[in-house]
């Protein structure tokens, strides 16, 4: 007959088999919980160093900003130091206007715009510069005018009949069919350029007539 083993020793031979396992799933819990800390550390220190990075870029765009203000300033100083000594110093009216312009201060720029041209009728590009600022201002009227003037000496300038157009589609006292006729016109002068391309988008627009019976 084989010799039986006691209960009592089978009882005690699972024990560490039990208790390997709750050390096992112990190790694993601790584990879990290193990584998670882990991680959660990780993503603050990616946050903190992010916003640090965002704080960074933020003051270099307020020195960049500064610094161009202050070569602005500086500039514009130099040209009008430069007209006191000599009121007809054309260039320095004309770059000055442009650099007036450029900063939103339109009422100041009109009369160095006016002084330059004054001196110089036939600059068409500083004219057109001049017409481009009061029409980004709302000065249609004024910059029809300009407009014409360049239009004048140079029937074919594409850019000033597309301006052109785009004031005569906004006027009230203006006939669609002449915005219509100055956009076909940049279209047939200059057929691959971008002002061509917005020209054939503006035509494609629907007109009122269209909105008319759309409402019917």
């Amino acid at each position: 007959m084989s010799a039986r083993i006691p209960k009592k020793d089978k009882d005690t031979a699972k024990a560490p088999k039990n208790k390997m396992s709750i050390l096992t799933i112990a190790f694993a819990i601790a584990m879990a919980f290193f990584l998670v800390i882990g991680a959660v550390a990780v993503g603050i220190t990616e946050f903190v160093g992010g916003s640090g990075n965002d704080q960074q870029e933020t003051a270099v765009q307020e020195d960049f900003s500064q610094e161009m203000e202050e070569q602005s300033d500086s500039e514009e100083q130099e040209l009008r130091d430069r007209i006191e000594d000599d009121p007809e110093d054309y260039s320095a009216h004309s770059q000055l206007a442009v650099l007036l312009g450029n900063t939103g201060r339109v009422d100041e720029a009109i009369p160095h715009y006016e002084q330059a041209l004054q001196g110089d009728s036939d600059d068409l590009a500083l004219r057109l510069s001049f017409a481009r600022m009061l029409e980004q201002r709302g000065y249609d009227l004024d910059a029809e005018v300009q407009l014409e003037r360049v239009l004048e000496e140079d029937e074919e300038n594409v850019e000033a009949v597309f301006m052109l157009a785009e004031i005569k589609d906004r006027s009230t006292s203006a006939s669609n069919e002449e915005a219509e006729e100055l956009y076909q016109r940049v279209i047939d002068l200059d057929p691959d350029s971008f002002y061509a391309e917005m020209a054939e988008n503006r035509l494609a627009e629907p007109g009122e007539s269209d909105d008319a019976d759309d409402t019917e």
